[in-house]
Order: structure tokens, then sequence, then C-alpha cells
């Protein structure tokens, strides 16, 4: 089995801007529009809770980096669907069993189908 060693960060608003790059590329969101999802000093913040802190440096492998991207990623989704939720283009609530809000499918009255 390799070793993932780790790797020191040497400028986090570069890195975060890289992380941000990445998932708005991934989830089809113009670099314009990223400030809208998510900043670079959010994904700083995500950075400094998954990376390991040592001498004043944040250290990270393949395996941290992967969640910090996952964790960029679902802040992104959540805001999109929130976004559609408030434009009124899907369904949300609470649902008390899982604990979490839910999203859904909104149902187009007019024409009897579902708009997503």
């Amino acid at each position: 089995m390799k070793k993932d060693p780790l790797v020191a960060i040497k400028n986090l608003k570069r890195t975060a801007k890289y992380i941000g790059k990445d998932v708005a590329k991934n989830r089809g969101i113009p670099l314009e529009d990223l400030s809208h999802y998510i900043r670079p000093r959010e994904i700083v913040s995500i950075i400094k809770q998954f990376a390991i802190e040592k001498e004043e440096k944040y250290l990270l492998n393949t395996k941290l980096l992967q969640k910090i991207f996952t964790e960029v990623h679902d802040w992104v989704l959540g805001v999109s669907l929130s976004k559609m939720a408030s434009n009124d283009i899907i369904d949300t609530y609470w649902d008390s069993e899982l604990n979490c809000m839910t999203f859904s499918k909104k149902d187009d009255q007019e024409h009897g189908k579902k708009i997503i």
C-alpha cells in the first residue's frame, strides 16, 4: 500500500481559490457567479477545519483534500437548492424523522407535470 504523504499548503487563499474554481467548473457555475455561492474566506475556513495544523502550517494529503472538495461541493449544492426553493422552483420542508431539510420536485398544477 502506498503512503499518502502530508504536504504543506504554501498559500491558503490561493489554494482556496483553486478549490473554488474546480468546484464551480464541476457544478457548471460561471466563475464570476461563484461568490454568490461561496467565498474564498469560507473555503479557507473549511481547509483549516480538515487540515492538520503543525508549526503554524496547514498540512494535507489526498484523503483530506478530497474531504475538503466534498465539503465545498456540498456547500455550493446546498446554496443552489436553497436558491431554487426561494425562487419557488422546488419545495422544501423539514423532515423530523431524518432531522434535516428535504427538497422535492414541485408539481406544476397548471399542466399536471413535475417541473424538475
